[in-house]
């Protein structure tokens, strides 16, 4: 009876997926879905020639933040397997821009749509050695077909957050024959490890190998911010949240009146909504795209981050730092990159995609949690009026996540998946 559920759940996905297929697939190959086109797995000739005649390494990082924390796993597979290319991939077009600009990566390409078809033409053009996965991007088919071709599928920096485990719970027997496909599971922590076992992943094939985004270099600033005044950055904010930065600012330009705000939403596509709050607010801004020679000398006071990949180059610059999704219940956002800025980091009461890092960061005096706008411009007018004090959280930000050794062991466990 088992067996015919299991069975049942994957003819199921099958059908979404083939209707999906129908309404998606033939939109794609008209000529304004052209950049698309790498989803139906049709990828640059120039890229498929370089590749031809080498062992390939596909490294899939779903969003730009994985990305960024993947480029030491870049180096040690450069270094590491001699004469190898590597590819990575993106769910997004911006992703994948950032993807081909990564030093030591022969090519970024967009990663095909989960439907048979497509999975089946990318393999057959890229022809993966081994193929690696970061965080939790389950893709059925993708997966079969990788085992079907006997390719390592690997999963690097794993997780799966309380939230997403209660999900997929309900499809635990779908998910169960899904994960068997996966030939290796290199989990965060000893928690996410527990979770990826308890939702049918084979126990002799978890290991814990630490989290990417832990030692993700630091970038250089893509952005020449003036000196002379005190900044504070809010990142990856939600909707509600910009209402709450705003408030807070105006409050504290009442003490501070030469103080900046770096504001940078999650999602690009709300930038109207944003603007929209500072101005009522009556608060003076300028986008980053409209910045001549990538030049802000703090006026407007207010700079919007409208482009992707630069933030966490310009972290250093701040006296703090806020992290979205965390005074509404979004679950949390990247607290690692300030903290390894050394930046006094604040965030909300609602971390339960980030918990483990957020417990850390306070254990260590390197975190301030806050419950609302007014907390927000009180914790944040201390750390502006006390800089000693803002410098000293830094530190401890920064030595929280010191010496992370993950990339190493991440390496060594796909290297044993090849053997």
């Amino acid at each position: 009876m088992g067996q015919e559920r299991r069975t049942g759940v994957y003819l199921l996905y099958g059908l979404l997926t083939s209707a999906a297929d129908l309404a998606v697939g033939p939109a794609l190959r008209l000529r304004r879905f052209e950049e698309h086109r790498e989803r139906l797995g049709i990828y640059p000739p120039q890229l498929l020639d370089a590749l031809r005649g080498h062992k390939v390494v596909w490294l899939h990082n779903a969003s730009v933040g994985e990305l960024l924390a993947a480029r030491p796993l870049v180096r040690q597979f450069r270094d590491g397997l001699e004469g190898w290319k590597i590819v990575l991939s993106a769910t997004s077009l911006a992703g994948r821009s950032l993807a081909r600009e990564v030093v030591g990566a022969d090519g970024g390409v967009l990663l095909p749509l989960d439907f048979p078809w497509c999975v089946a033409r990318a393999l057959d053009a890229i022809r993966p050695a081994l193929f690696v996965f970061t965080e939790t991007e389950i893709w059925p088919n993708l997966l079969r077909g990788l085992r079907r071709r006997r390719v390592p599928a690997v999963m690097l920096s794993g997780r799966v957050s309380p939230r997403s485990f209660r999900r997929y719970r309900w499809i635990a027997p779908f998910l169960r024959r899904v994960l068997a496909n996966v030939t290796l599971f290199g989990m965060q922590n000893e928690a996410e490890a527990e979770r990826i076992r308890a939702l049918g992943a084979p126990a002799e094939r978890v290991k814990v190998t630490g989290s990417l985004k832990l030692e993700a270099a630091p970038m250089a600033p893509a952005i020449a911010i003036a000196s002379d005044a005190p900044l504070w950055i809010a990142a990856s904010t939600h909707a509600g949240e910009e209402e709450a930065c705003a408030r807070a600012f105006v409050t504290l330009r009442e003490r501070f009146a030469r103080l900046r705000l770096l504001l940078a939403p999650r999602h690009l596509a709300r930038l109207g909504d944003v603007e929209e709050v500072l101005r009522r607010h009556g608060i003076s801004f300028v986008r980053r795209s409209t910045l001549r020679d990538g030049r802000w000398c703090g006026e407007p006071s207010v700079l919007l981050l409208d482009t992707l990949g630069e933030l966490a180059g310009l972290y250093g610059g701040a006296v703090a730092a806020f992290v979205g999704g965390t005074l509404v219940p979004v679950g949390g956002h990247n607290v690692v990159e300030p903290a390894r800025a050394g930046v006094a980091v604040l965030f909300g009461p609602h971390v339960e995609s980030v918990r483990a890092l957020a417990v850390r960061l306070e254990a260590s005096g390197g975190a301030i949690r806050v419950h609302d706008a007014v907390e927000l411009a009180e914790r944040l007018g201390e750390l502006l009026a006390d800089p000693v004090k803002a410098r000293h959280i830094g530190e401890a930000a920064r030595g929280t996540f010191a010496g992370s050794w993950a990339a190493e062991q991440s390496f060594r466990a796909a290297l044993e998946c090849l053997s």
